[in-house]
């Protein structure tokens, strides 16, 4: 592949005459945040693609930038990561290998081209581009972070533990590396005390001010599964009034409330979750089950058949 080769480590790099950038879109770009770790319901692709609806407008200006100075290899790079900020994987690629007939490329860079195979689903590559750029910058959290990532993905979750140990041993209120820790402790060790105490945590480090859901959807769904509705109830109750557009917030906000015997709350929050993810079979054939228990027998066998209409309608795709 010809990025591959573009990309090699060690490979000759043409000079490139320093270019002024418009400082505007560079202190955009270098405010923009990175968003990272997410789990139970949320692919690394997701986690680590910020949306901004400044993006089109920055790669306009990037773009006129480009036609000035063809031969800029950090426009390149600054384009290649917007691109890929856009869901533009294959794009992003493509200047990418442009960017690097004129200049290798640094640790970040590489991660950003790294991610650009996440978001085609191509974790070997990912892995692969992590790899060469971990070694170029060992202390690099961000780095270390997406690699976790991508191997807990790939459900290789010694490796991704490994990740997020290093993680946390350069900066140890990362959240989201506590975040992941916390999952494996409990989906994969069988450690659900040393699981609590990581998310609980992370829900403590989050803060009253926060935007993210997912540390309280974690916690929350961690109490779920551990058969303790009640409690599981407010902190999903937060992460569904932080997140009031997430489907599976009040799915599992739903599942907390029938579990803990309100029916009728618990069919509201499932029924809420439908409208926002209506071709979700789990979420129909949840609401199904909640519309028995509350003796709506019509609306059930309603939900129960579009569950299993959606499910073979997947099975197609």
């Amino acid at each position: 592949m010809e990025i591959m080769r573009l990309l090699g480590i060690g490979s000759d790099c043409m000079a490139v005459m320093g270019i002024f950038v418009c400082f505007a879109l560079t202190s955009v770009l270098a405010q923009m945040p990175t968003k990272e770790a997410h789990l139970s319901g949320s692919s690394t692709a997701a986690e680590e693609t910020p949306t901004s609806t400044f993006f089109p407008t920055i790669e306009s200006g990037l773009r006129r930038d480009l036609e000035a100075h063809p031969d800029s290899a950090p426009i390149l790079y600054q384009l290649g990561q917007v691109l890929r900020f856009e869901n533009r994987p294959k794009e992003s690629l493509e200047i990418y290998t442009q960017a690097a007939n004129l200049q290798k490329p640094d640790a970040d860079e590489l991660r950003s081209v790294a991610l650009d195979y996440v978001l085609l689903d191509d974790y070997n590559d990912a892995i692969h581009w992590l790899g060469i750029a971990r070694s170029m910058d060992p202390s690099n959290v961000n780095i270390l972070y997406s690699l976790g990532r991508c191997y807990f993905s790939q459900s290789r979750f010694d490796d991704a533990k490994t990740m997020f140990l290093q993680v946390l041993q350069i900066k140890p209120d990362h959240l989201k590396a506590e975040e992941n820790l916390g999952l494996i402790y409990d989906l994969v060790d069988n450690q659900p005390e040393k699981a609590e105490t990581a998310l609980r945590k992370t829900v403590e480090w989050a803060g009253q001010e926060t935007t993210d859901e997912w540390p309280f959807l974690d916690l929350g769904g961690f109490l779920l599964n551990h058969g303790r509705a009640a409690e599981a109830i407010p902190v999903l109750r937060r992460a569904a009034t932080i997140a009031a557009k997430s489907a599976v917030c009040h799915e599992k906000l739903g599942l907390a409330l029938v579990a803990a015997k309100d029916i009728t709350g618990g069919v509201e929050e499932l029924a809420t979750a439908s409208q926002l993810d209506p071709k979700n079979p789990k979420i129909h054939f949840e609401l199904g089950r909640a519309y028995r228990q509350e003796g709506a027998l019509d609306k059930s066998r309603a939900e129960f058949e579009l569950s299993e209409s959606l499910y073979g309608y997947h099975n197609q795709e």
